[in-house]
This record gives structure tokens, C-alpha cells and sequence, in this order.
């Protein structure tokens, strides 16, 4: 009984473990909506995109109208659909990796 619990819990862990793997190599690098999203740039991420290499640093917020959110590789955040939100995504070193309306 009790490894039947232990190799539960393992087999549960390694697929976090893989889980987090994937989502960190996918998670600022792509935008998922990019072709679903029929709203024209709401947020002024065009002006933006020539950020994307360019350490935050380089960003600056007293430019956008509206709210913008910063987030790095693993942090966790809502997808609540605010089409005046500029996102913007950062790698392990603070340099934006994506920005995009949502």
C-alpha cells in the first residue's frame, strides 16, 4: 500500500516537473491568440515590438495609455480579457521575449 502511494505521488511529481518544463519554453515566447484575436491593436503594442530583445529597462510606462503587467517566465497571472492591457513577457535576464493586447 504504501508504495503504491509513493509511486503515485512520483509519477505526479515528474509530470509537474515536465509540465513546467514545457510551459517555460512556451509561456512569453508566443502569443496563443495572435491568430485568433480580430481586435486591432487596442493597446499600443505595434509602437512597441521593437522592445522585443531589449532588456525592460529600455521600456518606458510613461508612454502607454492604459495599464500595462510585466511578467516573467514562471510567474503566474489571470487571463482576464482587458483589451486595453499591454502585456508585456520577460526571459530569466529581463529582456522582453513578447507584448501583445489582452
Amino acid at each position: 500500500m504504501k508504495t503504491s502511494v509513493l509511486l503515485i505521488a512520483v509519477l505526479a511529481l515528474s509530470s509537474c516537473a515536465k509540465t513546467k518544463e514545457v510551459a517555460g519554453d512556451v509561456i512569453g515566447v508566443i502569443n496563443p491568440w495572435k491568430d485568433q484575436n480580430t481586435i486591432a491593436d487596442t493597446c499600443g503594442s505595434e509602437n512597441q515590438q521593437h522592445l522585443i530583445g531589449h532588456h525592460i529597462s529600455e521600456f518606458d510606462a510613461d508612454t502607454q495609455k492604459g495599464p500595462v503587467r510585466v511578467l516573467g517566465m514562471n510567474d503566474i497571472y489571470t487571463e482576464d480579457y482587458r483589451p486595453e492591457r499591454l502585456n508585456i513577457f520577460l526571459d530569466e535576464e529581463g529582456n522582453i521575449v513578447n507584448l501583445y493586447c489582452q
